[in-house]
């Protein structure tokens, strides 16, 4: 475990907790209507990549070796 990805995984979990405990019992902002349509079609591209990713992987264990 001498890769630099296993540092940095580390260090932006850590990150994340401080940011969490930071704020911790503040209220949250509320999603405008734009923010709130940005984020579903994001979410829906991710999904689309997913099942994309999903497939050709399917795909490509299934088709005979030419």
């Amino acid at each position: 475990m001498n890769s630099i990805g296993y540092y940095i995984m580390i260090a932006l979990l850590g990150a994340g907790a401080a940011y969490g405990l930071a704020n911790k019992g503040k209220p949250k902002p509320a999603l405008s209507n734009k923010k709130k349509r940005i984020t579903t079609v994001c979410l829906a591209v991710a999904i689309a990549c997913g099942l994309l990713a999903l497939a050709v992987g399917l795909l490509s264990q299934s088709s005979p070796p030419h």
